[in-house]
């Protein structure tokens, strides 16, 4: 098993020519597989509460969105992004993972009706640094901005949180305009006699013991409270 915990650290870099050319770049890829986005009708079905538990059901046709994933159009996509970059090529990489994390999200969020058919724009400017730009010397971290030419540097041996990660795993980080996400790993061993094997789905949640066998524990009616908080918590920030 393996824990993985973040911490924030300030910096004084000089990172805006990055964050500005990343914001860029992760908006291309956004817009480029949002282009390619497949569109199909669905049936999906609906309900309303009618009082005493009852509910009324119906049914409506939707639009769902299917992103294109094939190895060629990614590497078509990287080809086009490469274009005039004049950073580090792995920044690509990072971009064209981050727009398809953003459009999962933000797919997930239409399914369920709290996004309309808009595509998702970039904000807020941030880097996400993956570990093949960085060169890790003890607290010491060197991140790659262009090859043999500009680096930028940390060391978080004076953050109050040192001795938590001593001995871990940098992973990935995520540069913003006064910060920097950093993120630590380890693996975890358990000791004990009974190992326990555990799948979290969205309705519920499956338990599998040595002894005892599948055990399932239903969380549709957890879900539907959430699903309902969420959808007043909505309206109260659109108001």
């Amino acid at each position: 098993m393996k824990i993985v915990l973040t911490y924030k650290m300030t910096h004084e870099w000089n990172a805006q020519e990055l964050l500005t050319e990343y914001q860029k770049l992760l908006q291309r890829a956004i817009d480029e597989i949002w282009e390619n986005t497949t569109w199909k009708e669905k049936k999906v079905k609906h309900r309303y509460s009618i009082g005493n538990g009852k509910y009324k059901y119906y049914e409506t046709t939707r639009l769902i969105p299917y992103f294109p994933k094939s190895s060629e159009f990614k590497r078509e996509l990287r080809n086009k992004l490469l274009k005039n970059w004049p950073f580090a090529k792995h920044y690509v990489d990072s971009a064209i993972k981050t727009a398809y994390s953003i459009l999962e999200s933000w797919r997930q969020n239409y399914l369920k009706g709290r996004r309309k058919r808009r595509k998702p724009v970039v904000k807020r400017k941030f880097v996400r640094v993956k570990t093949t730009l960085m060169k890790v010397e003890g607290s010491k971290i060197r991140i790659t901005v262009k090859p043999r030419e500009e680096y930028l540097e940390l060391d978080y041996s004076g953050e109050w949180f040192y001795e938590r990660i001593a001995g871990w795993k940098v992973g990935e980080l995520i540069i913003r305009e006064r910060d920097v996400y950093l993120t630590f790993s380890r693996e975890v061993e358990f000791s004990g006699r009974i190992k326990l094997g555990i799948d979290s789905n969205l309705m519920s949640l499956d338990v599998y013991h040595p002894e005892k066998g599948w055990i399932k524990v239903d969380l549709s009616e957890l879900h539907r409270i959430a699903e309902t908080y969420d959808g007043i918590i909505d309206k109260l920030k659109s108001i």
